[in-house]
């Protein structure tokens, strides 16, 4: 139910997110009996007409799984890697969705939350990994978050977060390998900036964004 992303891994499968809102489709994305939610993370057969591979809920069933984002190897040595995936909360208690996760992460086996130190309005925009972590963008308090791994086979946890006014559209670029490399891009309502891959200003200047207004997610072209 609601499909939301796909994306291709790397025995020819595809990975979709499915947000699990029910909506009333002539009225565009009204949501309806969200009592009835049912999102998961599901793997489908690209070669065989989408045969389904497998099925992956989290324990809350009002985590709606919107974006995703391939991440590093889940242990050394490893093909499958860690797959990132922005939430956005659907609870009718207000606390309850002050105070609910903005990522889940996927291994292959298994899906689980992962926490933050603070309430970030359990709503993730949109999700890139920067080569050390997953940032995550919370337009509703205005930063993107970033979760990485402490060492090799360790749990992903909360890493630190950055500031910026309805931050909302990520796009990860690879590094020229100094420190401060911009690893992701984020687009604001006033600024766009570049990050480092823990989430920290890179060498390039923010940009101001004038009179246009950004959409809410973005890919990185690249020259002919």
């Amino acid at each position: 139910m609601d499909p939301h992303q796909l994306l291709l891994d790397f025995d020819g499968s595809l990975v979709v997110a499915n947000g699990g809102i029910p909506t009333q489709a002539e009225t565009g994305r009204r949501k309806l009996r969200l009592d009835h939610m049912d999102s998961s993370v599901v793997r489908l057969a690209a070669q065989s007409r989408g045969e389904l591979l497998g099925q992956w809920k989290l324990d809350d069933p009002r985590l709606s799984l919107r974006h995703l984002a391939w991440g590093a190897q889940v242990r050394p040595g490893q093909a499958r890697r860690w797959l990132g995936v922005a939430l956005q909360a659907e609870h009718d208690a207000a606390e309850a969705k002050r105070q609910a996760p903005v990522l889940a992460v996927f291994d292959g086996a298994s899906l689980r939350p992962v926490a933050a130190p603070g309430p970030l309005a359990g709503y993730g925009g949109d999700i890139a990994f920067t080569g050390d972590a997953f940032a995550v963008s919370c337009p509703r308090v205005d930063r993107v978050a970033f979760f990485g791994s402490p060492g090799p086979g360790a749990p992903l946890a909360w890493q630190a977060e950055h500031a910026l006014p309805m931050a909302y559209a990520l796009a990860a670029v690879p590094g020229k390998g100094h420190a401060d490399d911009p690893r992701v891009w984020v687009g604001g309502a006033e600024q766009v900036i570049a990050l480092d891959a823990a989430g920290r200003d890179s060498n390039i200047a923010p940009a101001r964004v004038g009179e246009i207004q950004l959409d809410n997610h973005w890919l990185r072209a690249r020259a002919a």
